[in-house]
């Protein structure tokens, strides 16, 4: 027993097994700091020290990583090989483009370019569900209950109430913003008016998203948020359902799916008018609103794309400003279109 003792004592202070080579595998969105960390290896420490099972497991809460596993190869050697989540879309808020998973998870950002820039944040922890009242940076499902709250109360003011009964598609009229005008039947699609002179500073009010963006946007479905709700969205939080089947669904159009010679396209959402569209470089804006559980669904959003195609053909883009395109089943809802 004493031998052993001995022999087991000599190899964990032996300066052969000092870690002095780390491998890294399958770190994208992962930066090395932060593996190493949870590693220990700030100070070099012998391989028969670090506890595998243990960084692994805390190596799969940090927010690039799905699932990790932690080798040792004697007499120096750490392997570290992480799975890491899948891009699905791209979510910029603000400076920040900041790449999504299937389910909302904001894992990574990339730089201007669509390189991805590894991230050092720490393990994401999980909530205590003992805990009565956590805290929001723990619980991202907190802020996405609170967004889809505020989204519901906003469709809630703009949008009528359905009736139990579809009509069918009503015809579009141009008018001025906020007016719509009921039409009970059906009637012949009106013939294409060049319309008033519109003074821009009349028109609502959105900023386009940055001109000339060659970002990881051209290869992802990408969304620019200006919502207050996700202003402080960090890595590990999530967006709501709603809205990222709402994103995932506007910005996977491209210009011939709504009948526009636009060479791309742009969805924002604010907290103002919801989710628009509108081409690059920025001519016209197509509003498609906000949506929610059971107020305003996003199975509309179809039905929108092929209203705004029909209004393209009857309103030729170059005199379009402005569309706000109303999906629901009461006779009195009505697309209007503002021509410039």
């Amino acid at each position: 027993m004493v031998a052993v003792v001995s022999a087991a004592t000599t190899l964990v202070i032996s300066p052969n097994f000092e870690v002095s080579t780390v491998e890294i595998h399958g770190a994208k969105f992962t930066g090395t700091q932060i593996v190493r960390s949870i590693l220990g290896l700030e100070t070099s420490p012998n391989v028969f020290r670090i506890a595998t099972d243990r960084a692994a497991e805390e190596m799969a809460k940090l927010p690039a990583v799905l699932s990790a596993r932690v080798d040792v190869e004697l007499p120096s050697t750490v392997v570290v090989t992480l799975t890491e989540r899948t891009p699905r879309m791209l979510w910029a808020i603000g400076a920040n483009r900041m790449v999504v998973d299937q389910d909302g998870v904001l894992f990574g950002m990339v730089d201007e370019q669509g390189n991805a820039i590894p991230s050092n944040a720490g393990p994401i922890e999980t909530p205590n569900p003992d805990e009565a009242s956590p805290s929001p940076s723990a619980t991202p499902s907190a802020s996405a209950s609170e967004a889809a709250s505020q989204t519901a109360r906003a469709t809630e003011t703009r949008t009528p109430s359905p009736t139990a009964v579809p009509t069918p598609t009503p015809k579009a009229t141009a008018g001025k913003p906020g007016k719509t005008k009921a039409t009970p039947t059906p009637t012949p699609t009106p013939t294409p008016t060049p319309g008033p002179t519109i003074d821009a500073s009349l028109l609502p009010s959105i900023a386009p998203p940055p001109a000339n963006d060659e970002s990881a946007a051209k290869a992802l479905p990408t969304v620019y948020d200006r919502r207050s709700s996700d202003a402080n969205l960090l890595l590990g939080d999530a967006i709501d359902p709603i809205n990222l089947d709402a994103g995932y669904r506007l910005a996977g159009l491209v210009p011939a799916d709504v009948g526009s010679a636009a060479k791309s396209l742009a969805v924002v959402v604010d907290d103002t008018h919801g989710f628009t569209l509108n081409p690059e470089p920025a001519a016209w804006v197509a509003e498609f609103g906000f949506y929610a559980p059971t107020v305003r669904k996003t199975d509309i959003i179809p039905t929108q794309v092929r209203n705004l195609r029909s209004l393209f053909v009857t309103y030729p883009e170059a005199h379009v400003a402005w569309i706000r395109l109303v999906a629901d089943v009461s006779e009195s809802s009505n697309n209007t279109v503002i021509l410039k």
